[in-house]
C-alpha cells in the first residue's frame, strides 16, 4: 500500500484530515496501528460510532460530512473489535447455560449438565473425560444434547452413531470370543 492510500485510510478510519493523518504516519514511522494509537491517545479520532468522510461533491472540499457507520459499538479504533468479541463471548456463555449434555441408559435419563460443565470437565481434565466418555459408550450409555441451539438432529444423530459402533464393537468382540 502506498504512503497515499495509508493516509487516506487512516483519514478515513479516524476521521482526521488528510494531513493530521500523514504526520501521524510519518511520526508512527508509517505503521498504521501506531499512527490510530497516537491518534486516539491524543483525542483526535471522530465521535464514537461514526466514520467521517470528506463530501465528494460539496462546494468546500474541506467539510466534512459525518454518518452513522452500522454495527459500531462503543468509542474507538479497538473497543469496536473488543466490544464485539465481548457480545460473542456472551452469546456462546448464554448458549453454553441454555443447552443441556444428557447421558442415558436403557431409555432413563442418568444425567444432565449445561454443555458449560461439560466443557469445563473436558478442559481441566480431557485424557479422564475421554476415557469416560468412551467406557461409558460400552456400557451401554447414550449421549446426546438438548436445547434450542444444540438440540438439532445433526449433532445427536452423530451421538447415536458412536453408539451404534460401540455396540458393533461389543457384539463382534462376545461372538469372536476372548480366545478369538
Amino acid at each position: 500500500m502506498e504512503r497515499y492510500e495509508m493516509a487516506e485510510l487512516l483519514s478515513k478510519k479516524a476521521g482526521v484530515s488528510l494531513e493530521e493523518a500523514k504526520t501521524a504516519l510519518e511520526e508512527a514511522d508509517w505503521d498504521m496501528l501506531d499512527a490510530m494509537v497516537a491518534l486516539e491517545r491524543a483525542h483526535r479520532t471522530a465521535e464514537p460510532g461514526v466514520n467521517v468522510e470528506t463530501g465528494g461533491g460539496q462546494t468546500d472540499p474541506g467539510v466534512k460530512q459525518v454518518k452513522n457507520v452500522s454495527g459500531s459499538k462503543g468509542p474507538g479504533f479497538f473497543s469496536n473489535g473488543f466490544a464485539e468479541i465481548w457480545e460473542y463471548v456472551k452469546k456462546l456463555f448464554r448458549i453454553s447455560l441454555d443447552n443441556d449434555f444428557v447421558v442415558v441408559r436403557r431409555d432413563k435419563q442418568l444425567l444432565a449438565i449445561p454443555v458449560l460443565v461439560l466443557a469445563v470437565l473436558l478442559f481441566a481434565s480431557f485424557g479422564l473425560m475421554l476415557v469416560v466418555l468412551i467406557a461409558g459408550l460400552f456400557c451401554g450409555c447414550q449421549y446426546r444434547f438438548e436445547g434450542r441451539q444444540l438440540g438439532r438432529d445433526g449433532i445427536n444423530d452423530a451421538m447415536g452413531k458412536m453408539s451404534d459402533i460401540a455396540d458393533s464393537i461389543k457384539e463382534s468382540i462376545r461372538e469372536d470370543g476372548p480366545n478369538g
